[in-house]
């Protein structure tokens, strides 16, 4: 077998999740690839690259000429809408031998569809925060009185929180409808929030592992301070919400507590912002996935992990000379 070579794409800020899966990979290369040289994960990894941005046409395409030059075995994204593009080149990637550590195309489109996600939820008897596509349903919902301000407008197809407002009053809400598309209006769930971040085995397509984090600060839609919990009701939403799904790999599951009853939010099936708190309590998914990329079946060991442990997000600075920068320019593939 041959020696694992990961390339993270779109790495972005995500450093420290780059720096884990060096750490893991002892016996592997982990390269990172972004459009920006400037993209501090880049300089963490054993080898960057600097490509098209994701709209580009032929970003797929330069994806596969890259993994083929550089001998890559798997390919691992860090965005949400870089995930729909690359399960449906999965088979051209599998065809020279690249493992694309994804979700079915279906199951990534689900996801990211933020209307389709709750009309899935409702059928499978799961609570989710009350969501409308279209405004006249949220005003005849209004007028029924099955919801009430504040409200959540946002983007139905979207991701870091960009473009959310919190929103109190029906002119408010008519007026961000008349300034741009594809809107949703959601219900405002006051309770407290918790990220889950959980792996499913690609081998064996089990949930291995869960961890349960209250978020405490957000910060540009990523969570920035937050505590450690354990909680069995959480493990078995999780367990009953991915039934059926086909989602595999890394997820993050964003669920609230609204006295005492569970409603799922969102699940984005990849690595999460704040998934460093979890490697850090020694809920260990690059290892995971290191075993995966070698044929071995991960055991799952759910809830192992200590509580109250708080993760605080905080500075720190990368620095390059420039002639690593202009030679990540000139690596441009």
């Amino acid at each position: 077998m041959r020696r694992p070579h990961l390339l993270i794409t779109s790495a972005g800020r995500r450093a420290k999740l780059v720096e884990y899966f060096v750490r893991e990979f002892k016996d592997g290369q982990v390269s990172a690839a972004d459009c920006s040289p400037l993209a501090p994960a880049l300089y963490m990894a054993h080898h960057h690259y600097i490509v098209p941005e994701i709209t580009h046409p032929d970003y797929i395409d330069h994806l596969l000429e890259l993994c083929q030059q550089q001998q890559v075995t798997a390919l691992l994204s860090l965005i949400d809408p870089e995930l729909e593009s690359l399960a449906a080149a999965h088979d051209r990637f599998e065809t020279i031998g690249v493992t694309v550590v994804v979700s079915p195309q279906e199951a990534c489109a689900l996801c990211f569809d933020k209307y389709a996600m709750y009309t899935h939820c409702v059928g499978q008897g799961i609570a989710h925060a009350k969501t409308y596509h279209t405004l006249a349903a949220f005003q005849e919902a209004l007028a029924l009185q099955e919801i009430d301000f504040p409200v959540f407008v946002k983007p139905r197809n979207g991701s870091a929180s960009i473009a959310v407002s919190r929103v109190g009053s029906l002119p408010e809400v008519e007026h961000l409808f008349d300034q741009s598309e594809g809107l949703i209006v959601q219900e405002f769930l006051d309770g407290p929030e918790l990220g889950v971040d959980v792996y499913v085995d690609l081998l064996s397509q089990e949930v291995t592992s869960i961890f349960i984090k209250e978020k405490l600060v957000m910060r540009a839609g990523e969570t920035d301070k937050s505590r450690s919990v354990v909680r069995a009701d959480v493990f078995e939403l999780v367990e009953h919400v991915l039934e059926g799904t086909g989602l595999v790999g890394p997820l993050d599951f964003d669920v609230f507590d609204v006295d005492g009853t569970l409603y799922l939010s969102e699940i984005n099936p990849r690595f999460g912002g704040g998934y460093p708190h979890a490697y850090e309590c020694g809920v260990n998914f690059p290892a995971q996935l290191y075993q995966n990329l070698q044929g071995h079946i991960n055991r799952p060991a759910i809830g192992q992990y200590q509580e109250n442990r708080y993760m605080m997000k905080h500075d720190t600075v990368t620095l390059v000379s420039a002639a690593q920068f202009e030679q990540s320019n000139h690596n441009k593939t």
